[in-house]
């Protein structure tokens, strides 16, 4: 299995989970839930982000990819709830906002790469 192409989802993904969690942070004290669910999407990412990148097999990899995107709404779900509840403004909504529109085109393209090398070796 090619391991560059990995290993760029999973900087992607870590930046996120970081972002993520840096803003948890930000906001324990003043919107516990806000918070709680920034970290909790941010500990799905970097789990699954984990679990993807050593994967043994092109599935365990899509699988671990997939339940990123799960963390990856959980954090825009909390974003959008610190912002309309005025507690982040939309800078940090925007940064924070790009960080995972980046983070899921790279994961998208991933997931395209490895969902053709299984077609690719269910066809050979």
């Amino acid at each position: 299995m090619e391991t560059r192409p990995l290993h760029d989802c999973f900087a992607a993904h870590r930046t996120l989970s970081d972002h993520a969690g840096a803003l948890s942070r930000r906001l324990h004290g003043r919107d516990d839930d806000a918070s709680d669910l920034l970290r909790l999407g941010a500990t799905c990412i970097r789990l699954a982000a984990e679990r993807a990148l050593a994967a043994g097999s092109e599935r365990e990899a899509i699988h671990g990819w997939r339940q990123c995107g799960l963390g990856d709404h959980q954090i825009r779900a909390a974003t959008y709830r610190a912002l309309r509840g005025g507690l982040i403004d939309t800078a940090t909504y925007d940064a924070t906002l790009a960080v995972s529109i980046s983070a899921a085109r790279i994961r998208t393209d991933e997931l395209v790469r490895l969902r053709r090398r299984l077609l690719i070796q269910a066809l050979s």
